[in-house]
Formats: C-alpha cells, structure tokens, sequence
C-alpha cells in the first residue's frame, strides 16, 4: 500500500465510516499513534477537507467593521462560544495558531509574547508536526515573568510546531529596581535576544487587562497605573483608553521589546478575547499596536459598540 493509499483509507475509515482510531490501527496493521498523524496529515494536505458552517459567524460585519475603522490588514473571527472561558480560549487560539503559521515565512524572526490567548496558540500550533522546516528564529518577546505554567514557554513551542528554531531569553520579565535592568541588559544572552527584536518581522502577542497589584509591581507603580487610567497592556507595557503608554517607572524595571517600537514591525498579531478584554482591545487599536486581530465573534462586536458609545459620549476619544 502506497503512503497515500494509506492516508486516504484510514481517513474514510475514520471519517466516513466512524472507526474508532484503535479499530483503524488494527485494519491497517498500525499503531494508534500513527493512525493520529495519518489523520493529522490527511488534513494538513487536503485529502480531508473538516467545514462548520457558522451562518450567526458569517453574518457578522464587526470583523470587516473593525478593520475599516482602525485600518488593519486584518481582522480573524471565531465563532463566539457559550460556555467555559477556556473553550472559548482554545477556539481563539486555534484560529490565531493558523493566523500565525501563514504569516511566517522561512528564515524570518518572530517574536512571541505571553498570556492564556497565546499560551492557547502556542499549544495549537504545536499540536501539529510542522510540514517542513522554516528555519525560523522564534524569540521570546519579555522575560519569564508572565510565565508560571507547567509547560513548555509559548516561543518554543511555536517552534516545534513551524520547524523553527527557539531562543531563549534568560531573564525575567520584571526586575527590583532600574539598575537591576541596566546590568542584565548588559549580560551577552540578553543582548543577544535584544539584538534580535530589532529584526522581528512577524510578533505575536495578547493584549491584557488591568491586572496589576501593588505586590507585583510595588504600591508606587501601581498607584501611578491607576492616576493614569491605564486600561491594559502588550508586552508589560500599560497604555490607556486612548492607546497611549503609561507608566515610566514601570519600564525601567521590564525586559521586554518596547511596545513603543512595535510599529516598526511589519507583521503585529493580536489575540485576545472576552469581555474584560473590551476595553483593552480598543485601546490598543486605537495606538496602532497591532495589524491584525484575532478575537472571536462577540467581542469584536463589543468592541465596535464600545468604541460607537464612546464616541458618542466625546469625540475625542474616538479614533
């Protein structure tokens, strides 16, 4: 039996005649681990074709909407799920994992941030061999601050998953005091990476809420995040309802690509959804932070609602 043939039975097997991935892997003589790729790669090359049709999904224009309003080169929605936060999360995810992996090109720098949205992505490309080697260097885009999971960091396994190659940045995210920062910087590994983020042609990253307390970041920061108004952050960087960075102080203790240079990058992917994720998207759409937006259904036309209240309320605000 030919590699395809063996593809193609196992599909209809599975697909057509409901199998059950241990029954295919005694029909064809294979493991059940194998029959998995088998089935993996029968998507990845077309043999098998999966399609929902989301007619509430196509029928919503606040992905359109949004990319009109804040002249974006893109806008990818996935359906809206009632339910638990971490379905939702891994439908958004899985989307941006795709968004992600066509964006890469071979031998590019991409940068990846923190958080659960890219966390998801990250456990969505990974899920799948990578179809052939890109050669790309993937870099972390902040320190190991954000990051207190049992897995793998995101930047590496995105890696795995686009055939990559992972760099890692022996640093965390968020220091005691600025000269604390000013000797790490120094340190060859951090400017290694350091160097790197000057290349970055493809970064992806969540946008966050106002998550910060005074124990993490001290009471003097935090009370300065509050004065300001800050709204969310990318990359460790706190920016108000209008997108513009706050918080001095703060970035003279992060190690992090400066969310002030992210327009330098070609290739700017957001994820983030959910509505404590309303206002922090708007803001950063607002600053230009991002090209392309990836959020599900129902938060995109929050966001659009939000951003037509506010300015209503005062056309200042208002991009």
């Amino acid at each position: 039996m030919s590699d395809l043939q063996q593809l193609i039975q196992a599909s209809r097997l599975y697909y057509e005649l409901g199998e059950t991935q241990s029954r295919v892997a005694d029909l064809l003589g294979v493991t059940r681990p194998q029959v998995s790729r088998l089935l993996k790669r029968a998507r990845a090359e077309g043999i098998v074709e999966i399609r929902i049709v989301d007619q509430e999904a196509a029928e919503s224009r606040a992905g359109e909407e949004l990319r009109r309003r804040f002249g974006l080169a893109a806008v990818h929605l996935a359906s809206s799920f009632v339910g638990p936060e971490e379905i939702s999360r891994r439908m958004v995810g899985r989307l941006a994992a795709e968004v992600v992996r066509a964006a890469i090109r071979d031998g590019a720098v991409v940068g990846i941030g923190e958080g659960a949205s890219i966390s998801a992505m990250a456990d969505a490309i990974g899920a799948d061999e990578p179809l052939h080697e890109t050669g790309a260097i993937v870099v972390p885009l902040c320190g190991g601050y954000w990051f207190g999971g049992p897995a793998r960091e995101p930047f590496r396994r995105v890696a795995d998953g686009i055939g990559g190659i992972p760099l890692g940045l022996l640093a965390p995210g968020i220091v005691d005091d600025p000269a604390t920062k000013r000797s790490l910087v120094r340190h060859d590994g951090v400017r290694r990476i350091a160097d790197l983020w000057a290349r970055v042609e493809v970064a992806a990253f969540g946008i966050g809420g106002p998550a910060w307390t005074a124990a993490a970041l001290g009471p003097e920061i935090a009370a300065e995040l509050d004065r300001s108004a800050a709204v969310g952050e990318v990359l460790v960087s706190p920016f108000d309802a209008r997108g513009r960075f706050v918080g001095d102080a703060l970035r003279d203790r992060t190690i992090a690509f400066d969310a002030r240079e992210l327009g330098r990058v070609p290739i700017r992917i957001g994820v983030a959804a959910g509505p404590a994720k309303v206002r922090p998207i708007l803001g950063a759409l607002r600053g230009d932070m991002l090209t392309t937006l990836v959020t599900d259904q129902a938060t995109a036309e929050a966001v659009v609602a939000r951003d037509d209240r506010e300015a209503a309320d005062d056309p200042g605000t208002a991009r």
